[in-house]
C-alpha cells in the first residue's frame, strides 16, 4: 500500500489490482515462518520501493523551490497537475497488470523500461534546471512541469509494477513484509529527494550544521543531484534486468484479465453505497486544502526560511511513524468513525491557528530573540497538531475502506475507494493555488489606478517610482472561502458517513454469492 505525502498533502493508494483476501497471487497467512529464502528478496524489494519514494520527495520539494524563487501561486498551480499521475493510475493499472511478455517477465517488461525513461527524463531535467528556474513565467514553468508530469506517469507506473511484484516475489509466508518494505522504503526514497536535497544545497545550512568553516553554496547542487539519480536508475534498470530473475505466473496469478477489470470497476461504481462514498469524498478536501497547500509557501513569503519549513517538515515525518502506531486499537473498533468526525472540527480550526501565526509573523521575527523562539516553538507545535489530526483520518479512512471491499476484489475496490480522496485532493490542490492568485487584490502606490493586476503594470507601477501594495491578501480570503465550506460540508456528510459504517456489510458486494462472475483466468493479454 502506498502513500504519497508532502509537509501537509497525503495522497492515497493502494497495492496494484489484487484481492485482499481469497487472492491467488497473495494468499491470506495463518502460520508465521522465519525469512529463510527471502532476506536477499527483501532487501530488493525495500530497494525498489526506496526508488519508488524518490521521484515522490522531488515533487514534495519543487513548490518550495519555485517560492524561493519567486514563481507565483499561478506558476505553482500549472506545477501541481504534475503530480497527478499518481491520482488517476487505476486508469491504465489493469494494461501494466495484464499486457506483458512470458519471455522477458511480467514484471520486468514494465520496469526496465520505466528505470530507463526515469533516468532519462532525470538526466533531461539536470541539464536544463538552473535555466527553468531562473526567471518566473510560463516559458520556464511549463517545460518543468511537462519533464515532472511525464516522470510521475512513469513512478506511477512504477507504483503499480513494484506492488504487483511484491507479491510474488516473496514466499507466501512472508508476504506481509511487503508493507513493511512499501512502507520503509518510500518514506525514505521521499525523505532523500525532499529533505537530502533542500537542505544540503542551502548555504546557510551547511555552514551552521555541517562545516567548520563557512564556504559558499551547499554541499550538493539540485543539477548535480538529479543527475546523481538520473545515473542510479539507469544502474537499477541494468540490475534488474541482468540479477533479478522472475517466476512466471501461474493461471490463477495471471488476474481478471484487461475487459473483465474495466467492467468490473464499473460494476463496483454502481453500489450505492460507493456512490455515496464516492460524493463524500470527491468533495472531502474542499474544507483542508488551503491550509495543506498553501500555508508553506506563505509562511516564507512573510519571512520565516526554507530550511526551518524543511526542519519543521521533518518533525512532522517523524510523527507520520507514530500515529499508524497508536491508532491500532481505535481502527478495529466500531468507534472508529466517530474519531474520524471529532478530528474535522480540530482540523478545520488549525485554518484559524495558521491565519494568526501567519498574520503576526513579520512582527515576531523581527522582534528576535526569546519571542522569534517561543514563535518557531508555536509554528513547529501547530503543524505537527495538524498533521496528528489529518493522518489520524487518514489512517481511518484507509482502515474502514479495507473493511467494506469485497474481499473478491479488495485491491481492485480499494484503489477505486482510495481514487476518491485523491482526486479530491488533485483537483483542490491545483485549485486552491490557482485561487491565491485570483483572490488577491493590489494597488499602486503612486497610481490609484493601476490594480498591478498584470506583469506590464506591476513593472509600469515600479518605473513611476510606486509599488504594488497588498490590499486584500487571496490566502485569507481563500481561507474564510475554504473554512466555511468546510463547515458545511462536515454538517452535510456526518449522517450519511455513520450510516455508511454501520451499513451491512453484504451492502459492500459487488455481486450476490450464486451471480459471482466466473472469470476465465487465462483471458489476459
Amino acid at each position: 500500500m502506498q502513500v504519497m505525502m508532502d509537509d501537509n498533502n497525503i495522497m492515497l493508494s493502494t497495492i496494484s489490482l489484487v484481492p485482499v483476501q481469497n487472492s491467488d497471487n497473495c494468499e491470506k497467512i495463518t502460520k508465521v515462518h522465519n525469512l529463510n529464502g527471502d532476506r536477499w528478496n527483501l532487501v530488493k524489494l525495500l530497494f525498489l520501493y526506496i526508488l519508488q519514494g524518490v521521484p515522490l520527495g522531488f515533487s514534495d520539494a519543487f513548490p518550495i523551490l519555485l517560492k524561493s524563487k519567486k514563481f507565483s501561486y499561478y506558476d505553482q498551480a500549472i506545477f501541481s497537475v504534475s503530480t497527478w499521475p499518481f491520482t488517476f493510475k487505476i486508469l491504465w493499472a489493469p494494461l501494466v497488470d495484464s499486457i506483458y511478455c512470458p519471455s522477458v517477465g511480467r514484471r520486468k517488461m514494465w520496469l526496465v523500461p520505466v528505470y530507463i525513461l526515469l533516468g532519462t527524463c532525470l538526466l533531461v531535467c539536470s541539464l536544463y534546471i538552473n535555466g527553468w528556474l531562473s526567471n518566473t513565467g510560463d516559458l520556464n514553468v511549463i517545460p518543468l512541469t511537462v519533464v515532472w508530469l511525464i516522470i510521475n506517469c512513469l513512478a506511477a507506473t512504477q507504483d503499480i509494477v513494484v506492488d504487483g511484484w511484491a507479491c510474488s516475489m516473496l514466499q507466501k509466508h512472508n508476504i506481509h513484509y511487503s508493507s513493511m518494505c512499501n512502507a520503509t522504503g518510500q518514506s525514505l526514497g521521499s525523505f532523500l529527494g525532499y529533505a537530502v536535497v533542500l537542505l544540503l544545497r542551502s548555504e546557510t545550512f551547511c555552514n551552521k550544521w555541517l562545516r567548520f568553516y563557512p564556504k559558499s553554496g551547499g554541499i550538493i547542487t539540485l543539477k548535480g543531484y538529479l543527475y546523481f539519480w538520473g545515473i542510479v536508475y539507469f544502474v537499477a534498470a541494468a540490475c534488474v534486468s541482468k540479477f533479478k530473475s522472475e517466476i512466471q505466473p501461474s493461471a490463477g496469478q495471471k488476474g481478471l484479465g484487461v475487459l473483465n477489470t474495466y467492467k468490473l470497476l464499473w460494476d463496483i461504481i454502481k453500489l450505492p453505497n460507493v456512490k455515496i462514498l464516492g460524493a463524500i469524498f470527491l468533495t472531502g478536501k474542499i474544507g483542508f486544502a488551503t491550509v495543506d497547500t498553501v500555508t508553506n509557501m506563505e509562511f516564507m513569503e512573510a519571512g520565516v526560511s526554507e530550511n526551518n519549513i524543511v526542519i519543521i517538515g521533518i518533525m512532522v515525518f517523524l510523527v507520520k511513524l507514530v500515529v499508524p502506531i497508536a491508532m491500532t486499537k481505535t481502527t478495529n473498533s466500531m468507534k472508529s468513525m466517530d474519531v474520524y468526525m471529532q478530528c474535522i472540527p480540530y482540523r478545520l480550526l488549525h485554518g484559524l491557528a495558521f491565519t494568526l501565526l501567519l498574520y503576526y509573523t513579520p512582527t515576531l521575527l523581527r522582534t528576535g530573540g526569546i519571542v522569534q523562539t517561543c514563535f518557531y516553538t508555536m509554528l513547529g507545535f501547530t503543524y505537527i497538531t495538524h498533521q496528528i489530526f489529518s493522518f489520524i483520518m487518514y489512517v481511518i479512512y484507509l482502515s474502514f475502506v479495507s473493511k467494506v471491499s469485497d474481499p473478491n476484489f479488495g485491491g481492485i475496490y480499494m484503489t477505486l475507494l482510495c481514487t476518491f480522496a485523491n482526486v479530491s485532493l488533485a483537483i483542490t490542490k491545483t485549485g486552491s493555488l490557482w485561487l491565491v492568485d485570483v483572490l488577491t487584490f493590489k494597488q499602486c502606490t503612486t497610481n490609484s489606478q493601476n490594480y498591478c493586476a498584470a506583469p506590464t503594470l506591476i513593472k509600469s507601477c515600479r518605473a513611476a517610482g510606486g509599488k504594488c501594495s497588498t490590499i486584500i491578501d487571496g490566502f485569507y480570503a481563500e481561507i474564510v472561502i475554504s473554512s466555511v465550506l468546510g463547515v458545511l460540508w462536515f454538517y452535510l456528510i456526518k449522517k450519511p458517513l455513520i450510516n455508511l459504517h454501520l451499513s451491512d456489510r453484504k451492502n459492500w458486494l459487488v455481486y450476490n454469492e450464486e451471480n459471482v462472475v466466473k472469470v476465465n483466468v487465462n483471458d489476459t493479454i
